[in-house]
């Protein structure tokens, strides 16, 4: 186990590895019971900050960074089950270290992670999910507008077009997030955004696809959320 930079100076990182060899880092901290937390999309497990520092005091976290995010690393070739299996393989690994099954938390297309981890391991004692994303739409072409700018290297326009045409920003949020600490962290994910969309997109759901998923089920939706 190492202690790198994370979003709190008590984490400490290890590294769990993927069926196809990916490695996958962890961030764990705090006592008590274990939560696997799976980000969502253009940023690492860092944008999981506030709720850890309210889960701090009673709650052990493990706070993923997905391969092409953070400290991980990535594949050769993306598929969404990939990352189902990264899931699993992280709860696994969290659960052999507790000595037992874990809770599991996703936030929007993490949620669809988690969705589809929960079904490939048998221990996850709790899912909670925050608004997955599988089957979301997108406007027309706009998906092949990100591959031509992520072909240009311009990573600027593939997350402008997320933030703007996605997640509805304004031009000022645009210019204030354009000069904000996180900007060159999300340039660097830009390469994901394509293969996000197009595995969201494309998805459609298959009968007994999730059946093998137990656990207790919490689904949140934001009051405020885009609606897509």
């Amino acid at each position: 186990m190492t202690r790198t930079a994370s979003s709190s100076a008590d984490a400490v990182r290890f590294d769990v590895r993927a069926p196809d060899g990916t490695a996958i880092a962890v961030w764990a901290e705090g006592e008590g019971p274990a939560l696997v937390l799976v980000h969502g999309s253009l940023q690492d497990h860092t944008i999981s900050q506030a709720l850890l520092a309210e889960l701090r005091g009673d709650t052990a976290t493990f706070a993923v960074d997905r391969r092409g995010f953070g400290a991980s690393g990535d594949g050769s070739a993306y598929a969404i089950g990939r990352e189902f299996e990264d899931v699993a393989a992280v709860v696994d690994a969290v659960a052999a270290r507790v000595g037992g099954p874990v809770a599991l938390w996703g936030h929007s297309y993490g949620a669809s992670l988690a969705m589809g981890g929960a079904a490939l391991t048998e221990n996850v004692s709790h899912l909670l999910l925050y608004e997955p994303s599988l089957g979301l739409s997108y406007p027309q072409g706009w998906i092949e507008k990100a591959e031509r700018a992520l072909a240009r290297h311009d990573g600027d326009e593939v997350i402008t077009l997320v933030l703007r045409d996605m997640l509805e920003f304004t031009d000022e949020q645009l210019d204030a997030a354009r000069s904000g600490p996180e900007w060159e962290r999300r340039l660097a994910v830009a390469p994901t955004v394509p293969r996000e969309a197009r595995a969201e997109s494309e998805w459609v759901y298959r009968p007994g696809q999730f059946d093998a998923v137990t656990a207790p089920t919490l689904l949140l939706s934001g009051s405020e959320s885009p609606r897509r």
